[in-house]
């Protein structure tokens, strides 16, 4: 694709440096550089004028789907931008390209009927089958998505969104959206969107502001043809006070003779938007009113049913429609679906019409709809509700809220779920009480409300629905009942505190209210609860005894539920001592979870798990544990599961598994989760960002997790100090993040013999570094204070450095070997290169191959610099290399090839001829001993190497390459290797 032909548009004036920055964002994307842009800015003033413009700019080469987020009440549709984006596509493109394009996604049949009846066993996977389609088509062409009214997306489609950009490698794809300055109160789900889009590469921002008077002026030429007498274009200017579609509007049907605008002339932007709906015949007028009741835009089909019964013909509905659309009041969309150019216009109509006439088109729609030939889309349910609740028919709303929760929950949308049940909820007592049901059923929806709510972040919905529940039930009556009602309330009230002192006396209520039961699966969870809330108010002798009792009460019962629970948070008192075996505790909560099917208590089990397993070095398993439950979990819709992705995510970068890391951090940062979880999932992208060399990135996924946690916050200030010194390091900052560590690590609780010495090891790493960094510049006095402070918090550590036993032997051997090695590099010790050698070793034992790859360039470089030969470092420099390369580690990989260059050791890994489709004539005659060392040849080894390599003599190899010499008539080791590298064979990937 060649340049984006952007041009200066009259009638958008003033938009020059816009058009240019979207136009270049997009002509980026098409290069391979995938870009996400938002525009900006008030009802009316361009944006998607501004985006269309642009778009149109880019050609036939760019295909450009386009999608819409509709506000309809709060009748919410998943993936509903997306929905409409691919529905468009579909209907333009042939056969054979849907065939090639949806290969393998049948499953979003699910979200487009178009494609059949398949539907997705696992919601989860829409996201993924999304992303691919995308991308295939972005494959084939520059592909554009444009999402107009990002305000009113629902939530799953911003998760769609957010999957998309986390997801920015060398796609031809281009994101753009439309969002309006209003319509974003507090708590709207877009802020954090934005917060955390922002923290990702390849995102911008634009903002439209409103014209100034050259630029109105232009604009008005532009409408006209003509310019305007300078006094009347004041006064537009002033009246729509530089709102480009409000100029328009006041334009429009003015001769340019006027002295004044009339006196009748619209000021308000109500009166603004109606002027040239005014100018429509009554049954046109009619028409447009229908269509903003229905709310969306809306298949001519659907619109013709429900206007014919309130005033317009079906055989005149086409030409009232084509006078609206001549008039600029309305404007098919992609798919062919009427609506109004501007929005707002639908709001100011529908506000305009009396209740009751709007009431009764609400109760066609619903007649309408319910008759479908075909039967009701999935996508009309919440609609229904919605037109059902605005007809006054509530025990049809509360039916419809239900199906559509239901709906919602079987797509993973619990964003969505929530506004239906919410809606339900409020209706019961209007409700007939043969549709309602019983006073039980009212308190399991109000429980599942709170539940839902609380999952997607509506924490004071979640308190209120909780508290109304807890109100219904009698305390003496049904005590039960009322403990399980107090321990969730309490859960949701103080989801986002630490648990304690505070709320320690809810769970005490919990439990005196069952002790007449002792027997009871209730009277276990609430003792749980109990100790739970102990446990993190430090009381540890009451919380064990409390858990104990928790796990005796489950047994009496026989609930799997309880057994779950009881052992989950036995597990978790139990953390700290072995000897009580939390391990298999946690173990046996999973299997009791997964027994009862509860997602809670599953997710929590394997975080206990997780902990005791990586505590005990075996970080294989508990990065098995975490990741597969994370996966099960988010798929069921459970979104406290990204705390278990934190945990996945470091231990993958860990044990060298990069790719996967990176892929499921791009589910994770998708969800934007928050609190702990988020900035765990945050801190891990940091380090992965830092460590593959996209410092920028990492920078900002580290301001982000800031945002969600304070740095100081216990429960992860250990992961805080560490990604904050590696992006430091990976930013070329070793003092600062020597520093950095310093103050953390001299203040704070991390700072004893076992669980500082992580942060330790990273501080030697970085007074090395910045020591090392100023004997470079010739700094003798800088590396005497790199020392110097590297000494001090050395003198106020609590005991000798690795010297207290850990459960983690391996972890803690590799731990200090790699200390000892960077505390020798730090002081230009003589012993490094031995150093070295062990925390290459121990490195390899614990299963850290990042960690093992520096060790074996440390050593390296520490050999070089004692005058060894370099034959000596070649294979601890080519494996380095090929640990690098294999996990992305830009800088490392960097660092290897340049220590490479100047010791002069090819870094190149052989190719097997022998592997090659067909050999080329002139290397016919070799062996297959002899097309095996010129692999090596091509490499640039040396006969002592490739001896080594193959376990021959070195004489054994001269003679095979003066063979090889003849064979092919070259006269040197350099000639023979080009002559095979003319010919395609023994090439390095």
């Amino acid at each position: 694709m060649g340049v984006a032909r952007v041009w200066p548009s009259l009638r958008l004036a003033g938009r020059g440096v816009e058009q240019q920055l979207l136009a270049a964002a997009l002509e980026s994307a098409a290069s391979g550089h995938p870009c996400a842009v938002v525009v900006h800015g008030e009802a009316g003033v361009g944006k998607t004028r501004l985006v269309r413009d642009v778009c149109t700019g880019l050609g036939d080469e760019a295909q450009v789907l386009w999608g819409t987020c509709v506000h309809f009440g709060e009748a919410s549709v998943p993936f509903a931008p997306v929905i409409g984006a691919l529905q468009g596509w579909l209907a333009q493109t042939d056969a054979a390209i849907r065939a090639e394009v949806l290969s393998g996604a049948g499953e979003l049949g699910t979200l487009l009927p178009a494609l059949g009846n398949e539907r997705s066993s696992e919601p989860g996977r829409l996201l993924p089958l999304i992303d691919l389609v995308f991308n295939r088509l972005a494959g084939r062409a520059t592909t554009v998505l444009v999402v107009d009214d990002l305000q009113w997306a629902d939530r799953t489609s911003l998760d769609v969104l957010a999957y998309l950009i986390s997801g920015f490698r060398e796609q031809r794809l281009g994101f753009v959206a439309t969002c309006r300055d209003e319509h974003r109160g507090e708590g709207h789900p877009l802020h954090g969107w934005l917060a955390d889009m922002r923290r990702l590469p390849g995102f911008t921002e634009v903002h439209l502001d409103r014209l100034d008077l050259a630029a109105t002026e232009a604009q008005i030429e532009g409408l006209r043809g003509d310019a305007m007498d300078i006094g009347l274009a004041v006064q537009v200017q002033a009246r729509s006070g530089g709102n480009p579609y409000l100029t328009e509007l006041l334009v429009r049907g003015l001769t340019g003779d006027e002295q004044a605008l009339p006196a009748t002339a619209p000021a308000a932007l109500e009166e603004a938007l109606l002027a040239s709906w005014h100018g429509l015949t009554a049954e046109a007028r009619q028409a447009t009113r229908v269509l903003a009741v229905g709310g969306r835009p809306t298949e001519l089909a659907l619109l013709e049913a429900v206007a014919s019964e309130h005033g317009v013909a079906a055989a005149r509905l086409p030409g009232c429609l084509s006078q609206a659309h001549d008039q600029g009041v309305i404007q098919p969309d992609v798919e062919g679906r009427q609506w109004f150019r501007h929005p707002l216009l639908a709001e100011v109509l529908y506000d305009a019409m009396p209740p009751g006439d709007t009431a009764r088109i609400h109760a066609t729609f619903v007649r309408v709809l319910e008759s479908s030939p075909g039967g009701i889309p999935a996508g009309a349910v919440a609609e229904l509700a919605v037109h059902n609740y605005r007809a006054g028919r509530i025990d049809e709303t509360y039916r419809w809220s239900m199906t559509a929760a239901d709906h919602a929950a079987e797509l993973r949308a619990a964003a969505e779920e929530a506004i239906h049940l919410e809606r339900a909820c409020s209706l019961w007592d209007r409700v007939s009480p043969e549709v309602r049901g019983s006073p039980g059923g009212r308190v399991d929806l109000l429980r599942r409300a709170s539940s839902v709510c609380g999952r997607v972040g509506r924490h004071d919905s979640a308190v209120a629905l909780a508290e109304q529940a807890l109100a219904l039930v009698d305390r003496d009556s049904e005590p039960l009942l009322a403990s399980t009602l107090l321990v969730a309330w309490s859960k949701v009230t103080h989801e986002q505190t630490v648990l304690g002192k505070t709320v320690a006396g809810e769970f005490v209520e919990a439990v005196w209210l069952t002790e007449a039961f002792p027997d009871s699966a209730e009277h276990a969870l609430a003792l749980a609860a109990l100790a739970f809330a102990e446990h993190w108010d430090g009381l540890n002798d009451e919380s064990t005894s409390h858990a104990e009792q928790a796990v005796q009460a489950a047994r009496r019962s026989g609930s799997e539920l309880a057994l779950a629970g009881a052992l989950s948070i036995r597990a978790c008192a139990h953390l700290e001592d072995y000897a009580a075996n939390p391990l298999a505790d946690a173990q046996e909560a999973e299997r009791f979870a997964r027994l009862c099917g509860s997602t809670e208590w599953l997710e929590n089990a394997a975080i206990w798990q997780v902990h005791c397993l990586a505590t005990l070095g075996r970080t294989v398993e508990a990065t098995a544990v975490a990741r597969g439950v994370f996966e099960e979990v988010v798929a069921d819709g459970w979104e406290f599961g990204y705390l278990l992705a934190s945990h996945a995510a470091g231990g993958l970068l860990w044990l060298g598994q990069w790719d996967d890391c990176r892929d499921l951090l791009r589910t994770a940062l998708a969800a934007r989760c928050g609190g702990i979880a988020g900035a765990g999932v945050r801190l891990a992208a940091a380090r992965l960002a830092a460590g593959c060399g996209r410092v920028a990135e990492a920078e900002l996924h580290l301001e982000r997790a800031m945002e969600l946690v304070s740095a100081d916050y216990a429960g992860l200030y250990a992961d805080t100090t560490i990604a904050t010194a590696e992006v430091l390091l990976a930013a070329g900052k070793p003092h600062e993040a020597m520093e950095w560590l310093h103050s953390r690590i001299v203040r704070s609780p991390a700072a004893n013999p076992v669980y500082g010495e992580d942060s330790l090891t990273v501080f030697a790493r970085a007074a090395a570094e910045s020591a090392q960094a100023a004997r470079d510049a010739g700094d003798d006095r800088g590396a005497t204070q790199a020392i110097a402070m590297f000494d001090d918090l050395i003198d106020r550590w609590p005991a000798e450095p690795f010297t207290t036993p850990r459960p983690d032997v391996g972890g803690q051997a590799m731990a200090k070997a790699v200390y000892d090695a960077e505390v020798a590099r730090c002081r230009t010790e003589p012993n490094q290169a031995e150093l070295w050698r062990q925390a290459i070793d121990t490195c390899h034992a614990a299963g850290a191959p990042w960690h093992e790859a520096v060790s074996r360039l440390r050593c390296a470089e520490a050999l070089l610099a004692a005058g060894t030969p370099t034959t000596a470092v070649s294979d601890l420099l080519r494996q380095a290399h090929r640990t690098a390369v294999e996990l992305g580690a830009r800088p490392l990989q960097e660092e290897v090839e340049s220590l490479a260059r100047i010791a002069r050791v090819a870094l190149r890994e052989p190719v097997p001829i022998a592997d090659t489709p067909r050999v080329p004539a002139a290397l016919a005659g070799l062996t297959r001993r002899e097309r095996e060392i010129l692999t090596f040849l091509v490499a640039g080894r040396s006969n002592a190497e490739i001896a080594k390599e193959l376990v021959i003599s070195g004489k054994t190899v001269s003679v095979h390459v003066s063979n090889i010499l003849r064979k092919t008539g070259t006269s040197s080791r350099v000639e023979v290797a080009t002559l095979a590298e003319r010919l395609g064979t023994g090439r390095a990937d």
